[in-house]
């Protein structure tokens, strides 16, 4: 009896228990073994915990990094090699690369190889000789995969212009969708004074942590009753970090650490500013919509699938602080405005982002490749 095998791999336990446990839980249920090769942390003990196995896979997430890559890839060689799966699904830059060469070349024509372009971070945002490995690695990866999935259109294209992926190997599927029943609508009070402005992401520049602060100090000047609060852990071994105690030196922000659940604080904010660099589709930006949260925003790939302009919140060319501190200040000032923002993000979210909808999109997808799932 053929075995009934299927690997995911990721940067992080994380990834996989926000995004992906309800796919993770369907192969379970149809009786797969589901080895997770990630890093061990809270969250991918969890996923052991509800029935997975746990392959401990040390990745570097922040650029080139040859010993620790060298690391991983043997690392995943021997994982294939013990569980000879018949799917592995990787999602993350370095899983992806590392995960498809390493398996292809174990595995040969006994695996289907689905990997999902979750954005294109640190590589990409430096450019240079950096940017330049990273795709000629994702080339060498995406030639011996089976399927190709894209968060966001922006990506797409990049991706079949540049051929490094073939149009007919390659799905846009937007986000990994948001529950809209766990993150439910807050009514919120459209005379409310002192407003709540947040963001949440790892402490690391490309995610916008400078821009916030400094947007923090800006508009705290003239409206000292406004409180901005950022939500986030720190990432020390990423090039682009910045420190807890960097972040804490600033008055004007109030730093909140890693939260277990964001759920109370997104039901007690008013706005989420966000001037992250690039995304894939940013899980901040779903999940606050559907409480009612209109984003303030640079206008780049991944977050504009996410935000409609002048609708859901605001989008702003890329850098531009001052357009940013003004959009923010016309929903700080404009009560209505912000609630109604905030009312129309719930809507986009219900209508286009609802993750029942992503996952069947995933399921159809496992079953063309003959999973049973």
């Amino acid at each position: 009896m053929k075995k009934k095998n299927v690997i995911f791999t990721a940067n992080r336990g994380y990834a996989l228990k926000s995004s992906r446990m309800n796919i993770i839980k369907r192969f379970l249920d149809a009786g797969y073994t589901v080895v997770i090769a990630t890093a061990e942390d809270e969250e991918s003990r969890y996923i052991e915990e509800c029935g997975a196995v746990l392959e401990e896979v040390s990745f570097n997430r922040g650029g080139l990094a040859p010993l620790m890559d060298y690391k991983a890839f043997y690392r995943l060689k021997s994982i294939f090699r013990k569980y000879r799966p018949i799917l592995v699904h990787n999602f993350h830059a370095k899983p992806v690369i590392l995960g498809s060469i390493a398996a292809r070349s174990i595995l040969k024509d006994n695996v289907k190889i689905i990997n999902t372009i979750t954005g294109l971070g640190h590589a990409f945002i430096k450019g240079g000789i950096t940017s330049k490995l990273a795709g000629i690695g994702y080339k060498l990866a995406l030639q011996r995969s089976d399927i190709t999935i894209f968060q966001n259109s922006d990506d797409f294209d990049l991706f079949i212009g540049k051929k490094w992926s073939s149009k007919e190997k390659s799905i846009l599927i937007p986000s990994s969708g948001v529950d809209i029943k766990k993150f439910s609508y807050k009514v919120r009070n459209a005379k409310k004074n002192n407003i709540k402005i947040i963001m949440l992401g790892r402490l690391i520049k490309q995610k916008g942590i400078p821009e916030f602060i400094k947007i923090a100090e800006n508009i705290t000047r003239d409206f000292p009753s406004v409180k901005f609060l950022l939500a986030g852990e720190e990432d020390l071994i990423h090039p682009d970090a910045v420190t807890k105690e960097w972040v804490e030196s600033h008055d004007s922000v109030k730093y909140i650490g890693r939260l277990s659940n964001v759920i109370p604080l997104l039901e007690n904010a008013d706005i989420l500013l966000f001037p992250s660099y690039r995304e894939g589709v940013p899980r901040v930006i779903l999940e606050s919509a559907a409480t009612g949260l209109p984003t303030v925003a640079f206008d780049v790939p991944g977050v504009r699938e996410a935000v409609v302009n002048n609708e859901t919140g605001f989008l702003v060319p890329f850098k531009d602080i001052e357009l940013m501190q003004k959009k923010l200040i016309n929903l700080i000032k404009d009560n209505e405005l912000r609630v109604s923002m905030g009312r129309k993000a719930r809507l986009y979210m219900e209508n286009k982002f609802d993750y029942k909808k992503v996952e069947e999109q995933y399921i159809r997808i496992y079953q063309k490749c003959g999973l049973n799932v």
